[in-house]
């Protein structure tokens, strides 16, 4: 492909370029720099060019997933990253932030294809997609008019400037999706309302042929001061919907608000019109965030229950109840977990557990080896019986440690080694080697380029 062709130029000229700040010279041919694609050199000198000519600087998208200087792009949808895109900023000009598309020819050298122009300090994001539903992507940028305050605007591309499909002038964060399942993307705005203006909000836009239009706005949860994960996912009948977690200023409380296309319009599923929150989802656990648990396609949020303390027990600990929900916003249990993201792993609860269920930490005194307890909850004036532990290894004598008493290996990465012992006498659980690796799983970092 000719990205992977421009990125290994540009990194064999690095490394060459670094080996002969400390070799000789005079070898012959033998170190010689390897000339970069003529596509690239092509490409390098137009923006040179323009560079030198507008007075600018090049600049890159602050956040999102498009952050380079210069960016491949398949604008036309067909399989091929025929377009580059490059971004500037002039200083002093009345619109400084000016973003370059270039086509690729026939001939392997780029032309200047348009422009697209916008005002602020910076570019916050930039995103591609088809918002038209044509095949061909559209552009999608961010424009950071001061460190708090962003605009949103949306451009077609014809072959001389971007042509303007949306214009937000205010906006917190945006996410880009075919909620109503036609094989164009929406967008989605969302803006929180942090005083007494009114109760936060989001914004669906639609394409109608010429623009975005404004079609519905849902409500959000009110009182929110920050949204933290904007995630898209599926309902239970498989249905596209956003998925939007927030905070509270004054507790460490999270609520996920669950916007979909029902009726035509956005939907916020959960919100309950009496309290103005989302009711459901509001959780004050908030170490695990909503996620594909049984990895069926469907998004799950987990609810916490607080597992009941036995005589002796210290701290808390917590069950998560995982579950879809309906178009209706209607709640569906589809598993129990325990999650322990100190040692980064968790398991998969088996139903007749729940209710017969306490859990203990009980962690060496190096921090070498720590252990959950499952036990055998007989009431709050009794002790704890453990029926199951599992351990996290680490240190220099890990594997040596693992082979102690009935200790069973679940699994090893390169930091740790898990392993889990059962006590019969107190509780059989019926359970597999097989059943209990099965239901043990590390915790996946799961991150966001969302904007």
């Amino acid at each position: 492909m000719k990205f992977r062709r421009i990125l290994a130029a540009a990194l064999g000229l690095a490394l060459a370029l670094s080996l002969t700040s400390c070799m000789n010279r005079g070898s012959g041919d033998l170190f010689a720099l390897p000339e970069p694609p003529e596509d690239y050199q092509n490409l390098n000198a137009i923006i040179s060019e323009i560079r030198t000519t507008i007075g600018g600087e090049s600049i890159a998208p602050q956040s999102g997933s498009n952050t380079q200087t210069v960016q491949l792009q398949d604008l036309d949808g067909d399989g091929v990253q025929e377009s580059a895109v490059a971004f500037f900023r002039v200083a002093g000009a009345e619109r400084p932030l000016k973003i370059y598309v270039f086509r690729l020819r026939e001939d392997d050298t780029y032309e200047q294809r348009c422009v697209i122009e916008g005002v602020g300090s910076a570019i916050a994001s930039v995103a591609y997609e088809d918002v038209g539903g044509s095949g061909a992507k559209e552009v999608v940028v961010s424009w950071q008019i001061s460190a708090t305050d962003h605009a949103l605007g949306a451009y077609s591309l014809d072959d001389v400037e971007g042509i303007e499909l949306l214009w937000v002038d205010s906006y917190t964060r945006f996410r880009l999706a075919d909620l109503d399942s036609d094989g164009a993307k929406e967008l989605v705005a969302l803006t929180l309302q942090t005083g007494e203006e009114g109760i936060s909000r989001a914004d669906f836009y639609d394409y109608d042929g010429a623009v975005l239009e404004l079609k519905s706005t849902a409500p959000l949860t009110a009182g929110i001061n920050e949204i933290r994960i904007l995630r898209g996912g599926n309902l239970m009948d498989m249905t596209p919907a956003i998925f939007v977690t927030s905070s509270f200023p004054e507790s460490s409380d999270q609520v996920v608000d669950i916007l979909a296309c029902r009726d035509g319009a956005l939907t916020n599923l959960t919100y309950n019109s009496d309290t103005l929150r989302s009711e459901e989802t509001i959780r004050t656990y908030t170490s695990v965030s909503g996620t594909d648990i049984d990895r069926d396609g469907v998004m799950e949020i987990p609810r916490p229950v607080q597992v009941p303390r036995a005589m002796g027990s210290t701290g808390d600990f917590w069950l998560l109840d995982w579950r879809q929900f309906d178009l209706r916003g209607r709640p569906h249990s589809v598993m129990t977990t325990y999650h322990t993201t100190t040692d980064g792993w968790y398991f998969v609860i088996p139903e007749e557990w729940v209710d017969r269920l306490t859990i203990s930490r009980k962690d060496s005194t190096t921090s070498d080896e720590r252990a959950i307890l499952f036990c055998l909850y007989e009431g709050e004036e009794q002790p704890a019986r453990p029926f199951m532990a599992i351990y996290k290894l680490t240190g220099t004598t890990q594997q040596s440690r693992a082979g102690q008493g009935n200790r069973q290996p679940l699994l090893s990465d390169t930091s740790a080694t898990y392993v889990y012992e059962l006590f019969p006498e107190v509780l059989d659980t019926g359970l597999t080697k097989e059943g209990i690796q099965q239901r043990f799983h590390l915790i996946r970092t799961e991150w966001s380029t969302e904007n």
